[in-house]
């Protein structure tokens, strides 16, 4: 059996540095942190009062606002990075053949806001079940990646990967597979998380989790640092879209996609190693 060679072709991303991969890759470049006070919800009382939100969001500039109130935050953001991955691939229904093009999407928790509002609003009633009928299929995990099927009419492999934080690698890593044994010529993939809630912050302050650096934000990421916590809460998707080499060496768009890539996954690396002192991420 012969595997492909598998090359990236198209980023899309809206994340708490940007909401576009260009603005998220010039903050990256400039050291600027996405890390900040919460202000999605009153967190006042929480041990914990910041996170890297995704600033000034509002889905409807995105999306009609009736399929945006049918889906969770989780799946508003992964639609919407995907819809600029597709874009930047130049993926056309006249250049693939949909049955030939997958998305394996990612995310940790899933619809956590969706989940927290309808039990809360159940809680609060009088015992009668008065649930939104678009409860389910708003919180699941896999969700995402069926909208995005849906939206683009790809009718491939598609399915959720989970592994806590190692959930968009393995996404990632899967999608590669898929495309090198020949079950898809193209797969969209990465991940989405939108848990800076109540019950995300509340719960993981309850297992120590979370750091309480809240008189410095923008500084309380410190991997390699002794006074380091745990983690900071983020709400970040990205995808990637992989094709089979010998597709896009028609195209010729290869060497430039690896070079994004390669350029990309080099300034993560630099930009934890700068931090292990707690120092400024300016470069």
């Amino acid at each position: 059996m012969v595997l492909q060679r598998v090359v990236v072709t198209g980023l899309g991303a809206l994340t708490p540095l940007g909401k576009t991969v260009e603005e998220y890759w010039q903050n990256l470049v400039d050291g600027v942190s996405g890390c900040d006070l919460i202000k999605q919800f009153d967190c006042s009382k929480f041990k914990t009062r910041f996170a890297c939100e995704v600033k000034d969001f509002e889905p409807t500039n995105y999306l009609d606002r009736k399929e945006a109130r049918k889906i969770d935050r989780y799946c508003q953001f992964a639609l919407i990075a995907s819809d600029e991955a597709v874009k930047d691939a130049g993926i056309t229904k006249e250049n693939i053949d949909p049955d030939r093009v997958g998305v394996i999407f990612a995310s940790g928790i899933g619809g956590l806001i969706t989940f927290s509002e309808e039990v809360t609003n159940f809680a609060l009633g009088d015992g009668t079940p008065r649930f939104n009928p678009f409860f389910i299929p708003k919180m699941i995990l896999d969700i995402a990646a069926g909208q995005i099927s849906m939206r683009h009419g790809f009718r491939g492999p598609n399915f959720a990967v989970v592994s806590a934080c190692a959930s968009s690698t393995n996404a990632i890593i899967d999608a590669f597979d898929n495309i090198r044994l020949g079950k898809a010529d193209v797969i969209l993939t990465g991940g989405s998380e939108a848990v800076v809630s109540a019950a995300g912050v509340g719960g993981f302050n309850a297992m120590k989790a979370l750091s309480e650096r809240n008189d410095s934000p923008q500084t309380a990421s410190r991997p390699f640092d002794k006074t380091a916590m745990v983690l900071l809460w983020a709400k970040a998707p990205e995808y990637w879209c992989w094709k089979a080499w010998n597709m896009l060496w028609q195209e010729e768009r290869g060497s430039i996609a690896r070079s994004q890539v390669a350029a990309l996954q080099l300034m993560r690396i630099i930009l934890l190693l700068r931090t292990q002192k707690g120092w400024a991420l300016k470069m």
